[in-house]
Formats: structure tokens, sequence, C-alpha cells
């Protein structure tokens, strides 16, 4: 099964690749956004006129990022009539369980199109990476993060027998959407071990108010 985070984190690893831009990943959180406030009714109705006064753009401009979107493998869409039929738009691959209240979303073939029919310079790209991996051997599974929870984070630190509050920890990488820095977090683990490099012989509650060390080091 796959959250609504790990959706918003797939579209940041194509964006990170260069498949999508900043425009299309724009619009693609926003349709994820509506989706999600319509309970992930899917596919869902969506003016075009309040998509571009909302993100700022005219039609045309839409018209490309949809497109590009679709190209990617990450929505479908049907032309609108005017006022009285709005544009469907479909968030690919979800859709609920029997007790719909768990998300589900298969990502391999997704990505397997994308990186195979997007610009030549990705393929070009991947493929030189591919030929480098037949001549080491064969490659090893790319394994997407996951966000851990409160709990499993108290868990590792008292395995740990550290000071770092699990709480705290995973309230600071929540309001940054788990990156660090620019970089998308790949090992909260480690990052939990740096936190505890920084909090050696401290207190959570001091570091917490020395402003002299703000956290965007960490």
């Amino acid at each position: 099964m796959t959250s609504y985070i790990e959706l918003i984190n797939n579209a940041w690893e194509l964006r990170e690749q260069g498949i999508i831009s900043v425009h299309e990943h724009d619009l693609y959180n926003y349709l994820l956004h509506k989706c999600n406030r319509l309970n992930w009714k899917n596919p869902f109705n969506q003016s075009t006129e309040i998509i571009c006064a909302v993100l700022g753009i005219n039609r045309n401009a839409l018209t490309n990022r949809r497109n590009r979107l679709k190209q990617a493998g990450l929505i479908k869409f049907k032309e609108g009539t005017a006022k009285m039929k709005p544009a469907e738009y479909t968030i690919t691959c979800i859709e609920k369980d029997t007790q719909g209240d768990t998300l589900c979303i298969t990502l391999t073939d997704t990505l397997s199109y994308t990186l195979d029919h997007t610009l030549p310079y990705t393929y070009t790209k991947d493929k030189t990476i591919q030929d480098k991996t037949k001549e080491k051997g064969t490659a090893k599974p790319v394994v997407m993060f996951r966000k851990p929870s409160p709990e499993e984070i108290a868990n590792y630190c008292r395995e740990r027998k550290n000071t770092v509050d699990a709480q705290e920890f995973f309230d600071f990488y929540e309001s940054k959407g788990w990156m660090i820095g620019r970089n998308k977090m790949k090992d909260w683990q480690a990052a939990v071990r740096n936190w505890e490099k920084k909090f050696t012989g401290k207190n959570h509650n001091a570091a917490s108010h020395d402003n002299t060390r703000p956290y965007e080091e960490f």
C-alpha cells in the first residue's frame, strides 16, 4: 500500500531526474491536493478557470503541462464542455481498498514507461548507467524512502541509548517534508545518528534553545 506522502515523494523523484519540470510538478501537486480534499474521488472534475487562477497561468500553459504529466504517466484527463461539465482528471493508478480508507498505487509501470519514453537526454543518461551496470554486475534495487513513525524513531533511539527526542525529530523533518537542505532524506536512521552526535553531552531542551546553531546544519 502506498500513502499520500509516497505519491508526493514519487513526483519529487521524477522532478529530480528532470522528467517533469517545476511547473508541471506544481500542477501535479495541485491536482493531488484536490483529489485528497475530495476524499480520493478519482476521477474528479475541476474547472480550467480555477486551475489557471490558482496557479497563475493561461490555458495554453495548462494544456502543455497536463499533456506532459499525461506523457509521464502521472495523470489522465478528458476535456470538459465549457461551464456545464468541467474537465475530468484521474490521478493514475490510485484506487481505494474495500475498507475505503487506504490508497494503493503501482509505481513500477509508471516509472518504467517514463524513463523509456521521455526526453532524449534522460534516456541517454539512463542508458549509460545501464551499460556501466552490466559491466559491474547486477544492479541493486532502488529503495524509496519511507517516512518513519514517531514510535519507530523512539525505538531506534532507545536501542542507541541516546538523548534525541523522537517526537521533536519527527516534527522537525515533517515540517520540512523530510528534506535535508535541498535534498530528500534517504536514511532517517543516519539522520538520527547525526542528531545524536550534535546533542552529545546536552539535553534536547538546551539544543532547541541554542540560537547560534540553526537546525539546517543537521
